[in-house]
This record gives C-alpha cells, sequence and structure tokens, in this order.
C-alpha cells in the first residue's frame, strides 16, 4: 500500500465532490476551505491504515467522519452537505459499474481504496472527473440565468460588493424608466447607509412609512417605491435606493434601483442579490441593449 498515494487521492477526490456539492447548491466557492477539508479528509484515509488507529475504518465512524467533513466545508449547512453526500454515493456506484464491467468489482475498488495505481492514471482519472462533473454541474446549477454574480453597488459615494444570482425570473423594474432593479437583502446592504439612514430601514414599518421618515431626516439618498407581485406572496411595494451605479461583470449600469427586501432572497444563503438583466451577447444582446436603453433614459430623465 501506499499511504501518501491514498491521503492525495482520496484529499483529490473530496475536493471534487466539495466543489461540485458548493456549485450545484449556489454557494460560493470558498475554494481555499473546501481545499482544507478536503485535506482533512485525505489525512483521514490514511490515518485509517495507521498501527492502533484501525477502529477508525468502522464505517458508522467514517459514516460520521464523512458527514462531519461536509458539513464543516459548506460552513454546517445541511442541505449542502446533503448533496455531497449523494454525489459520493453516486460517485461509488458509478466504481461499482465499472468493475461489474470489468468482471471485478471487489478487485477495482480494492485499488482504488488502496490507491494502488500509477500517478498518471491518478492525474488523469481527476483532471476527467473534474471536468465531466463541471460540465454536468455547470447546467445544472442553472435557473433562468442561474450563474452567480459579484456586484459592486455604490450608492451617495458609499460602495459594497454582494452575491448575486443572474435570474431572468426577476423582471423588477423602474415603472417610469423600464431600468432594471437589483433586489437586494436589506441586512446586506448595512454598509450603504449613514447610521441614521441604516436606522430608519431597520424600523418595523410599511415601506411608505419609512420612506416619510428618510425624507424628514434629509436623507441624501433618493428613494422610491417599486410595486411588486412574486409567486406565493401578496403584491406591494418595495422601498428602493437609487444608486450611483452598479457593476456586473464588468458593465456599470448608472442609477439603477436598489430595491430592499426584507426577507432572504436565497434558501441557503450562498448569495443575497437577484439581478434579472441579461449579461451575455448573442442570443440576449438585445435584453441588454434595451436594459442599457432603459438607463440612459432614467439618467436623462433624473
Amino acid at each position: 500500500m501506499y499511504w501518501d498515494r491514498v491521503v492525495v487521492l482520496n484529499g483529490i477526490v473530496d475536493y471534487l465532490l466539495l466543489l461540485s456539492a458548493a456549485w450545484l447548491s449556489g454557494l460560493p466557492l470558498r475554494r481555499g476551505r473546501l481545499a482544507l477539508w478536503a485535506a482533512l479528509g485525505g489525512l483521514y484515509a490514511g490515518a485509517v491504515f495507521l498501527p492502533g488507529l484501525e477502529v477508525l475504518g468502522v464505517p458508522v465512524i467514517r459514516a460520521a467522519a464523512g458527514i462531519a467533513m461536509a458539513l464543516g466545508a459548506m460552513k454546517w449547512r445541511w442541505r449542502p452537505a446533503g448533496v455531497f453526500l449523494l454525489l459520493a454515493a453516486g460517485l461509488a456506484g458509478v466504481i461499482l459499474a465499472l468493475g461489474l464491467a470489468a468482471g471485478s468489482p471487489s478487485g477495482l475498488v480494492q485499488r482504488l481504496y488502496l490507491a494502488d495505481i500509477s500517478w498518471q492514471g491518478i492525474l488523469l482519472v481527476s483532471a476527467g472527473f473534474y471536468l465531466v462533473l463541471r460540465f454536468f454541474m455547470g447546467q445544472a446549477a442553472r435557473h433562468g440565468g442561474g450563474e452567480l454574480l459579484q456586484v459592486t453597488i455604490s450608492v451617495g459615494g458609499r460602495t459594497q460588493t454582494v452575491t448575486a444570482l443572474h435570474d431572468t425570473g426577476n423582471t423588477l423594474r423602474d415603472p417610469v424608466s423600464g431600468c432594471p432593479a437589483l433586489v437586494l437583502e436589506r441586512q446586506a446592504a448595512d454598509g450603504l447607509w449613514s447610521p441614521e439612514v441604516a436606522q430608519v430601514l431597520a424600523e418595523s414599518a410599511a415601506p411608505e412609512e419609512k420612506m416619510a421618515r428618510l425624507h424628514r431626516i434629509g436623507c441624501p439618498v433618493r428613494f422610491t417605491l417599486l410595486p411588486f407581485r412574486a409567486v406565493g406572496t401578496a403584491a406591494g411595494l418595495l422601498l428602493a435606493a437609487r444608486s450611483d451605479y452598479i457593476e456586473v461583470n464588468g458593465r456599470r449600469y448608472p442609477r439603477t434601483p436598489v430595491a430592499l427586501s426584507e426577507q432572504p432572497v436565497s434558501d441557503g444563503g450562498g448569495y443575497h442579490a437577484l439581478w434579472g438583466a441579461a449579461e451575455e451577447r448573442g442570443r440576449g444582446h438585445e435584453a441588454v441593449d434595451v436594459a442599457e436603453a432603459a438607463v440612459a433614459q432614467s439618467a436623462k430623465a433624473g
């Protein structure tokens, strides 16, 4: 048995599975954190073979260690950890199927478990596995746009960067200019306001009452109300601030409304905003042009 190969191979596979699970779950790809926990998983796999630590190979303890590794890598979120466990089970099924096709499943599993294969084989299998997972992962993770975006918001000279989901199902716009609006969790925007403005925004009051109070305290940021309708939610109003600009993938949208949501926009907490404008040229270039024209019209009107 090659102890170092056991550690390296298990660490590589754990990292790929953790990376895939995070991507599928819509979480930010904290590669350093994922690599750290994958390395710990590889060391655990190697520790099973050390004298006096054979108890670590008991199936129940192995399962508990796998769950703990997944939870630690995913910041103790159960759903992404469950995705990791499902991917691991799927990989085990693929290995079993290959073994059955080769006529000796136990022999193949044993060789993989002990890392009794060449370094060239380790590198080729790991690279191919990652590319296949990334291809299918990239398709499965899309949700009407689907990818996560880093969005820089500037309001009144204050800037903040947040992670947003590119969701073309988000059609919220300024009803006057037609400018697409960024929907942002109010709790994730504290860096954009002065303490006085943040205090008013945190109050438990209707959006129109908050806007009146902001006007009374002489808030320098221009706020407006945007009507919205969502599935399972009664139609209502969202308080929105007119930004200096937002920047998405290097493209700036001046004076874009930033609508503040009191409810989280993500179940898993992987992103804190929704952006609905098309960002790609090609089939989506007309939508981008419309968005830019709306922004230009808003700028002239302001």
